[in-house]
């Protein structure tokens, strides 16, 4: 599908190149990123920024579970950018003046970009719980590396003999998959760990059909797992949280999985936002504001529609953005993004199964885990290729 809205062509005979940065090494760029080449022949420089190494979320609970290394859930963004004719800065940028076309980045440099896309994802929102900003006993689920530190911190405790008593806070598909992943961990090392997940909703998993939810509710409570639903977290004191209704959940390790929002540079930018959901967007995934700044994945916000944060959608997004920076550089009509209807969605359960979804469709199984596993890996595969 086209869509009437273009960018006028920048580059003109003995004019520079036009200038675009990828701002965030997320699923959207690194589709970009392996296509840069492209984008260079039609007359741009093409420059990702990021701060290092991507963590890919398809592998981040297995690999706290002890099913995949950390190595096998990164990829470097410098080398795939750079070989395919595009640049790379690690750094971070802080702040976007969109009415001058200049980014700031955290070492103090400015640049102009004539085109930007931004893919910076989201975060955990921390102010949602009292008392757990700076607590080095709580641990988000966001930036995904913050999974593999996880499991090295429990690994250095179970070999001392400790198993410290661990609150997931969350029953969406993140928070029941390190609940799930945890227990597994816990048993490859033989250590007795308790682990409470936490939710305010009244069943695991809501989006999913309630069969789907039934059946982790069980593999989760038939391993050990305490599952307290209908519970909300008011504030946490010392080695407790403490909830809604004044029960106290004894708890030495929280691990946060609740309140995703959008990286707060969106909101830096001048452009409107979505507060919490990211950047508003056209469906051509443009800022509704200014055409020259794109936005994808967590950190974009279509008006009319409240997707959840999920990495399916950033990956069928790439596409569109790879063809809109293209058709901008070209003078060309844009494609209009739509988003599917009904994705697959497989929860890691860390015993070797998963459970599937697909729109009010689900299945539990080894056969799960392996199709999860083969996605995942050929996600991987094809950046390293």
């Amino acid at each position: 599908m086209t869509h009437s809205t273009s960018c006028a062509a920048k580059r003109r005979a003995g004019m520079s190149p036009s200038v675009i940065f990828l701002v965030g090494a997320g699923h959207a760029h690194l589709y970009v990123a392996a296509r840069a080449k492209n984008l260079v022949e039609r007359g741009a420089r093409v420059v990702l920024i990021d701060p290092g190494t991507f963590w890919y979320s398809g592998l981040a609970t297995g690999m706290l579970g002890g099913m995949y290394t950390a190595e096998q859930d990164q990829l470097d963004p410098k080398s795939l950018i750079e070989a395919n004719g595009g640049e790379f800065i690690a750094d971070r940028v802080t702040a976007i003046d969109a009415s001058s076309q200049r980014l700031s980045l955290a070492s103090g440099d400015t640049l102009k970009y004539d085109y930007l896309s931004l893919n910076v994802g989201s975060q955990v929102n921390a102010a949602a719980i009292d008392g757990i900003q700076e607590d080095p006993s709580v641990w988000s689920v966001k930036p995904v590396s913050n999974l593999w530190r996880l499991r090295e911190h429990l690994e250095t405790r179970f070999r001392v003999g400790e198993a410290p008593r661990v609150a997931v806070v969350g029953g969406g598909p993140t928070g029941s998959e390190v609940a799930a992943n945890l227990a597994a961990l816990g048993a490859q090392h033989h250590a007795d760990m308790p682990i409470t997940l936490v939710t305010h909703s009244d069943r695991l998993i809501k989006q999913a059909p309630k069969g789907a939810a039934t059946k982790l509710l069980r593999n989760l409570t038939g391993r050990g797992v305490d599952v307290q639903l209908n519970t909300g977290i008011a504030r946490r004191e010392k080695d407790t949280l403490v909830a809604e209704d004044g029960r106290r959940l004894a708890a030495d390790i929280v691990v946060l999985a609740i309140g995703l929002e959008a990286n707060p540079l969106v909101t830096h930018t001048g452009l409107p936002v979505h507060k919490q959901e990211g950047l508003r967007v056209t469906p051509t995934l443009q800022s509704v504001a200014d055409p020259r700044v794109f936005a994808a994945g967590d950190c974009a916000s279509m008006d009319g529609l409240k997707l959840p944060k999920l990495g399916v959608f950033g990956v069928r997004q790439a596409q569109y953005i790879y063809q809109n920076l293209g058709a901008c550089l070209q003078g060309a009509s844009l494609q209009a993004y739509q988003p599917q209807k009904r994705y697959l969605a497989i929860l890691n359960l860390g015993d070797g199964t998963a459970i599937a979804t697909w729109g009010p469709f689900w299945w539990h199984g080894r056969s799960s885990m392996w199709l999860k596993n083969t996605i995942d890996q050929k996600f991987m595969q094809g950046y390293r290729n």
